[in-house]
């Protein structure tokens, strides 16, 4: 890792933990990245949640949301929520 990059620590839930196989990623990010950054790269490394990826909540560092143009924290721990149904 240079001093342009960091690890972010992502948190999948439901359906998207199914579907990736495995309920914890970490991935190397440029220290610019954004929300819509992180997307791109899951859905390049993680095609079969790439679909899902639009419709879920982006919840950084436990609790604060972030929206697409965001730029993460430095070392974030993200968790990906999918949309949660009501009744």
């Amino acid at each position: 890792m240079d001093l342009q990059t960091h690890t972010i620590t992502i948190h999948l839930y439901a359906n998207l933990k199914e579907k990736a196989g495995t309920d914890c990623l970490a991935l190397v990010v440029p220290i610019t990245c954004t929300v819509d950054g992180l997307k791109a790269l899951l859905k390049h490394d993680y095609p079969a949640i790439a679909f899902q990826l639009n419709k879920v909540l982006y919840m950084v560092n436990g609790g604060q949301v972030f929206i697409s143009d965001e730029v993460l924290p430095m070392n974030a721990e993200v968790s990906i929520l999918p949309p949660f149904g009501g009744g």
